[in-house]
């Protein structure tokens, strides 16, 4: 089992096109996968589940994967954090490129 915390970086949080790409990258995984927020652990495989984290800017998460691609997984999503789920480059964006 591999355990880290990743910081929501963010301004406007942890939101919905976040949790998207989430669990877009955590089905991509055989293990299980989940972030949690104080004592509410949310499954990576689950949108709904996700948005239920409520994690503004500055929020610390936890981020717990168990199975055999548990370190790739956790590597992956680490990476969204690290790239502020890549919010420049998709502001960035016209609209005929979405």
């Amino acid at each position: 089992m591999i355990t880290k915390e990743l910081t929501v970086q963010n301004v406007a949080g942890f939101h919905v096109r976040d949790a998207s790409l989430v669990c877009k990258t955590a089905m991509k995984f055989s293990s299980n996968v989940y972030l949690s927020n104080g004592g509410y652990s949310a499954d990576c495989k689950s949108c709904l589940d996700l948005l239920t984290l409520m994690a503004p800017q500055g929020t610390v998460l936890t981020i717990t994967a168990e199975g055999e691609d548990s370190k790739a997984a956790v590597d992956a999503i680490e990476t969204l954090f690290n790239h502020k789920f890549y919010e420049d480059e998709f502001a960035a964006m016209e609209p005929a490129d979405l």
